[in-house]
């Protein structure tokens, strides 16, 4: 599927295509989002489209899961996105989804050996 108006083909399940406008960050989230990670994230959705929505609670209207990709889609000039609505029975399960989704990257290890042999491997633009 594409978003008509920016040609970026969405590849993840998800509820409505909303507009960046109307997207609610959490104000606690406590997560913050480097400049220079913000331009990696939005040639990521430039070149591979999107892979994951962004998630947003029912309870609150708050976004619990992709401040990053909302950043990321504000600075490529997106005004619409694709959004999972998620229901939580209490804010502090909300609250547990968020930080789960902001620590758990922070966990895991990168394979240099990996990652290096990738790198010949032309998969974005101007990267």
């Amino acid at each position: 599927m594409l978003i008509e108006t920016t040609n970026i083909s969405i590849h993840c399940a998800f509820d409505e295509i909303v507009d960046t406008a109307a997207l609610i960050p959490n104000p606690r989230n406590p997560n913050q989002h480097p400049e220079n990670q913000i331009h990696l994230l939005a040639k990521i959705i430039k070149a591979q489209g999107w892979r994951a929505p962004i998630t947003v609670s029912t309870r609150s209207g708050f976004i619990v899961r992709g401040h990053g990709r909302l950043l990321a889609a504000q600075h490529l000039g997106l005004e619409q996105v694709p959004v999972d609505r998620q229901d939580y029975t209490s804010e502090a399960e909300e609250w547990a989804d968020l930080i789960a989704d902001n620590r758990i990257s922070e966990l895991a290890e990168l394979s240099l050996c990996k990652s290096i042999g990738k790198l010949s491997t032309p998969a974005l633009p101007g990267g």
